[in-house]
C-alpha cells in the first residue's frame, strides 16, 4: 500500500484514515492515470478534422484580432497548432 497523509484529527482519536474508510465503507481513490504526451493515429485523425473543419474560424478570428492563444481555447487545440495554420496559410512568415 501507499503512504498515507497523516491527519491531526484522526491522530488524536487514535485512529487512521483506512480504518475510518472501512468503517463507513468508502473505497479507496483510484491513482491518477498516467497521461499519454502525444496522439495516437486516431487522435490525429480527429485533430485534422477538427482543424480542416474550423480552418476558416481560425483566420476569420485572426483577422478580426484575436490572438492564436484565444483562438486555441475557443477551439480546444494547443496554440502552436493555431500558429502552424496561420503560417502554413500566409499570415505571418515563417522567418523571425
Amino acid at each position: 500500500m501507499g503512504q498515507t497523509k497523516k491527519n491531526p484529527i484522526l491522530e488524536k482519536l487514535g485512529l487512521d484514515v483506512e480504518e475510518v474508510r472501512a468503517a463507513f465503507s468508502v473505497p479507496a481513490p483510484e491513482p491518477p492515470k498516467k497521461r499519454k504526451n502525444y496522439l495516437y493515429r486516431d487522435d490525429q485523425r480527429k485533430m485534422n478534422r477538427r482543424m480542416n473543419m474550423w480552418e476558416n474560424l481560425i483566420f476569420a478570428r485572426f483577422a478580426g484580432g484575436m490572438h492564436p492563444k484565444q483562438i486555441s481555447h475557443c477551439i480546444g487545440v494547443s496554440e502552436e497548432t493555431i500558429r502552424m495554420r496561420l503560417r502554413i496559410n500566409g499570415f505571418f512568415s515563417s522567418t523571425s
